[in-house]
């Protein structure tokens, strides 16, 4: 029996009835659900099919309508050369080459269905001075076809006019920037920063002029000898771009320098200077370009054809007939190492790696139909290791065919090392190459650990094991051997040097001492043999292989490419020409979000990257810093 005064038992829970469900199986918000996952599922899946099928530039090209203008709209950095990695079709279509864009001119000066080309600059930061001449040039050989080049711009810094010089007529809206007021540069030390850090770091270098780039990671100001170096070059860049404005402009040097005196930077003032032809607005440029194509009718759209659609249209459909012998191009862009080479993810930048340019060019060589090689370089440098695996294979190589350099923006230290055995050399006169020297920075975290209180323990066998672990800097014992190394590898870069260009030691060492010279100097110096670009290079590798003028030449770029499938599923340790796959597609994602502009600015990344990614691989620090006029 129950005590009526006994608490009552607690209640169980009971969960709440759950709603009533409607008919209809798996429901609405589940079924919609399957259904955008299936579609997110077969969309990409046919992105990848579109991608597997592809491997080529991207867009199409199309067919060209008559009186159809080529439109070249340029900006930012323009690549010497893309690496295919299979990934354009997901990520978008490459950018248009430096080549690219001058086969483009040679195909639309014999093309009919072309009338003119319309040139829109932006800014062309990144893009050095002798790609800015390459493509001048090629404007310039395109207009003997009698055919318009007009350009229309908001934006012209010296750079961007050295390029629109080309022009029939330079058109900008009135108040547009105009900036005529000479070169400068600014250049940021690090060892001051890296002592607040704790950081202390030991510069080691051999060539009084090595380097800018040795003393901005190793000194807390540049030594005379640099300082000279950097003066003469702007100097020389600047007289270079004054000379061809006076050239095309027909307008008188010394007059031109007290314009760049006065520091203006609009376009109302470079029109009353007679430094562009007209102030305008687009729906004026547009009317002028009706006139010159007789496409008068504005009910119908002017013709205009993308460099990026043009470069894919047959050199025969233009009518540009193929050519009866082939030469083989090959090009070496970026810093030089060891191995298959990776991308900067970050920073954008790829290295070379010697691998994939040892088995082209050995492809080239053992090709009957190839007579010639086109190297192209536009290197900073790299590692001593990889360039001279190069250098070695280009020395072999022109034992069986002539091996022609042609130097884009720099070519210099490692970039000039792969180069120096070549049958000959050629570069733009603003080409930065030489840099025959070599530095290293070697940095002690020592101080770092203490500020971070990190106790750091060291534990080796031999007196010298822990010399490269960083976490100290050098004995003096030390030092002097690395010292002395690095003299012998110095020295050994000179011998090299003075063999491949058939120089005696004495007189090489005069034009080494890590000096960065540009293309003019560096022909009157013997460091290379003709000035130009592509024409040039071609012009002497027709020489060398004993081929006339009147027989037509053809280039065969040799380069791997793979397709989205091959590059996820054909794959393995011995595949030497391409980059990690995981590697590229982060390069992409970073590149697509728009912003590597913003991870370029953070010092050290794209080394601190490179490091991390090459594993246990060091590079050897002989690169020259590439100085930038603004």
């Amino acid at each position: 029996m129950m005590d009526p005064n006994a608490a009552p038992p607690p209640t169980p829970y009971v969960p709440p009835a759950p709603p009533p469900k409607k008919s209809g199986g798996l429901g609405a918000g589940l079924i919609l659900a399957l259904g955008c996952f299936g579609f997110l599922i077969l969309g990409f899946a046919g992105i990848v099919i579109m991608a597997a099928l592809g491997g080529g530039d991207g867009a199409p090209s199309g067919p060209v309508d008559d009186a159809s203008i080529l439109r070249m709209k340029l900006s930012g950095a323009i690549p010497e050369y893309v690496r295919s990695s299979g990934l354009d079709e997901l990520f978008g279509t490459p950018p248009v080459t430096v080549r690219q864009h001058v086969f483009n001119l040679e195909k639309a000066a014999k093309d009919k269905r072309i009338k003119g080309v319309l040139l829109e600059l932006d800014s062309l930061e990144g893009t050095g001075w002798a790609k800015v001449e390459e493509l001048r040039d090629a404007l310039v050989e395109f207009k003997k076809s009698g055919k318009f080049v007009y350009v229309f711009s908001e934006h012209l810094s010296e750079r961007e006019y050295a390029l629109a010089l080309a022009a029939d007529s330079i058109i900008m809206p009135k108040d547009s920037w105009f900036e005529f007021n000479g070169l400068s540069s600014d250049i940021s030390h690090y060892p001051g920063l890296l002592e607040k850090l704790g950081i202390e770091v030991q510069y080691f270098r051999y060539g009084k002029y090595k380097s800018v780039s040795g003393e901005q990671s190793g000194r807390k100001a540049f030594t005379e000898p640099v300082k000279e170096m950097i003066r003469e070059n702007m100097n020389l860049t600047f007289n270079h771009f004054i000379d061809a404005v006076a050239q095309y402009r027909k307008l008188d040097a010394e007059k031109l320098k007290e314009l760049v005196e006065q520091g203006r930077t609009k376009s109302d003032w470079a029109f009353e200077n007679k430094l562009i032809d007209q102030l305008g607005y687009w729906d004026e440029v547009e009317s002028i370009l009706r006139d010159k194509t007789g496409v008068t009718d504005k009910k119908e759209k002017l013709h205009f054809v993308s460099a990026t659609r043009y470069r894919n249209v047959d050199p025969n459909d233009a009518g540009l007939p193929d050519g009866k012998h082939t030469f083989a191009l090959i090009y070496s862009s970026g810093l030089i190492v060891a191995g298959k080479g990776s991308d900067d993810p970050f920073g954008g930048d790829s290295t070379q790696g010697s691998d994939p340019l040892i088995k082209a060019i050995r492809r080239a060589v053992e090709d009957d139909d190839i007579k010639a090689i086109i190297f192209r370089v536009d290197s900073p440098g790299g590692a001593g290791l990889g360039c001279d695996y190069v250098r070695r294979e280009i020395a072999l190589a022109r034992e069986k065919k002539p091996v022609i350099v042609s130097m884009s923006d720099v070519a210099a230290s490692g970039g000039y090392w792969v180069s120096m055995d070549a049958t000959a050399i050629v570069a733009q006169p603003t080409t930065a190459t030489g840099s025959i020297g070599i530095y290293t920075v070697i940095p002690s975290f020592g101080g770092l650990y203490e500020k971070l209180g990190l106790n750091n323990e060291t534990f080796k066998v031999g007196a010298h094991a822990d010399a490269l672990v960083l976490a100290r800097t050098f004995t003096e014992e030390e030092a002097k051997q690395w010292d002395a190394d690095l003299l012998n590898s110095y020295n050994r870069f000179v011998e090299l040097a003075a063999a491949g260009r058939h120089m005696e030691f004495d007189k090489m060492q005069e034009f080494a001492q890590g000096r960065t010279w540009y293309g003019s100097q560096a022909k009157e110096n013997g460091l290379v043999d003709e000035l130009g670009g592509f024409p040039a290079a071609i012009k002497v590798a027709r020489a060398k292989a004993n081929i006339p003028d009147s027989e037509t030449v053809s280039l065969k770029l040799f380069d791997k490419k793979k397709t989205f499938i091959e590059q996820l599923f054909d794959r393995d340790d011995e595949d030497e020409e391409s980059p990690e796959l995981a590697v590229t597609v982060l390069a992409k994602t970073v590149e697509a979000s728009g912003l590597r502009p913003l991870f370029k600015k953070v010092p050290g990344l794209s080394g601190f990257t490179r490091q991390l990614l090459q594993g246990d691989e060091t590079l050897f620090p002989m690169m020259e810093y590439q100085v930038e006029y603004h």
